[in-house]
């Protein structure tokens, strides 16, 4: 797999957009191409993401979705984002398209994701004067439902990426498998790779082999490391020893199901969507 289309979303104008230093960084490395996608600011979450469980067929009231923003026309900000955002690539070197659309971000994000090979969007700090970025909850849906691995910036982490060392968090689940695949051009090109799998104590210490020759099959010598702890202490595990480590991006799959009427998150992916310190590749 190559990445040659990125996808990068704009809430609200080029101020907004975080991640596009690191999406412009990864286009740089891929030779890959950006484009922009322009939707209004995020709003609340419908009534069928934000549930947490499933929810009767017919809801006694149903609450109402939020109102549609009125699309995108010229003279308002898409047209002074989309200047901005092709000046940015300009200056870069890279070619680029814009996307102006309206509707729920996340929503637009995963539809737009089955014409790209990658997303990569900001984590949200909280901040209304900052660079914006996704919530955590939203970021959820995403990967949830997108078609294209998701790299996701955290707040302070931007200017600097360049994937040199990475961890994959591993396991022989479908979702890690999936994670895997998708890291492959990250981990063509950085110069040490750790697979780290975190098993309860007293498991078996030995590492997947399996995995290891699936890697060097693609010319990708990875260094197993195996961690200790039970399941509740694994997620906290994963981002300590990325942080040990040093290690330039994390990759793992995204444990959880999106359904019309359901959304829930792993507990390992939930606590990495709001707490990772550095950019996270998730696949689900």
């Amino acid at each position: 797999m190559d990445i040659k289309t990125i996808l990068v979303p704009f809430a609200r104008d080029l101020h907004t957009s975080a991640g596009l230093s690191t999406a412009i960084a990864v286009a740089r490395l891929m030779g890959a191409r950006l484009i922009g996608l322009h939707c209004p600011a995020e709003t609340a979450v419908p009534w069928y993401v934000a549930a947490p469980v499933a929810i009767p067929p017919l809801p006694d009231p149903p609450l109402p979705d939020p109102p549609v923003p009125d699309p995108p026309v010229p003279g308002r900000p898409s047209a002074e984002a989309e200047q901005s955002f092709i000046a940015r690539c300009s200056a870069a070197c890279l070619k680029c398209d814009w996307i102006a659309d309206h509707g729920f971000l996340p929503e637009r994000l995963a539809f737009h994701s089955r014409y790209a090979d990658l997303i990569v969007a900001g984590r949200g700090d909280g901040n209304p004067q900052g660079k914006g970025g996704l919530s955590p909850r939203a970021l959820g849906q995403l990967v949830l439902s997108a078609s294209a691995p998701l790299l996701i910036v955290p707040p302070g982490a931007e200017e600097t990426f360049r994937p040199q060392r990475v961890l994959v968090a591993w396991n022989e689940r479908r979702e890690a498998g999936r994670a895997l695949h998708g890291a492959l051009p990250f981990l063509r090109h950085a110069k040490e790779t750790i697979l780290l799998s975190v098993h309860p104590p007293g498991f078996d210490d030995a590492p997947d082999r399996r995995a290891l020759a699936y890697l060097e099959a693609h010319r990708i010598h990875a260094d197993a490391r195996i961690n200790f702890a039970a399941e509740f202490e694994a997620p906290g595990a994963i981002l300590a020893q990325a942080r040990a480590v040093e290690a330039d991006l994390l990759v793992m799959g995204a444990y959880g199901h999106a359904r019309v009427f359901e959304q829930a998150l792993g507990g390992a992916t939930h606590h990495v969507l709001e707490s990772a310190d550095r950019p996270v590749l998730m696949v689900h």
